[in-house]
């Protein structure tokens, strides 16, 4: 699956890396990042070639790892609460207003 593929707009593709070896067909688990795939490459290549690179190759792959939802994607609640929390203040400069007003008329 190439980065430029479409995806739907609900979940993020996290990517991880998995190596395979196409000589022996060997397989190992998809990783989070590309040292940990690379370090599966070279214990491979050590335990089963010797230490050297497969003549049909052994490449490490970009491969989608998981789909997760967007992050700070807010729950219709909290929706709410964060649309009143982007007006600019103006409930709190209300009330600040409120309190010099009353200040003032108890002098």
């Amino acid at each position: 699956m190439n980065d430029e593929q479409e995806q739907p707009a609900d979940e993020v593709i996290i990517w991880g890396y998995k190596y395979t070896c196409k000589k022996c067909e060997a397989h190992r688990p998809t990783r989070e990042t590309i040292a940990a795939a690379q370090e599966d490459q070279l214990e491979h290549r050590n335990r089963t070639h010797s230490g050297m690179q497969p003549d049909l190759g052994d490449p490490v792959e970009k491969v989608e790892l998981r789909r997760e939802p967007p992050p700070n994607e807010p729950t219709s609640d909290l929706a709410a609460s964060k649309e009143g929390e982007s007006s600019g203040g103006g409930g709190w400069m209300l009330l600040v207003v409120i309190l010099v007003i009353a200040y003032l008329a108890s002098k």
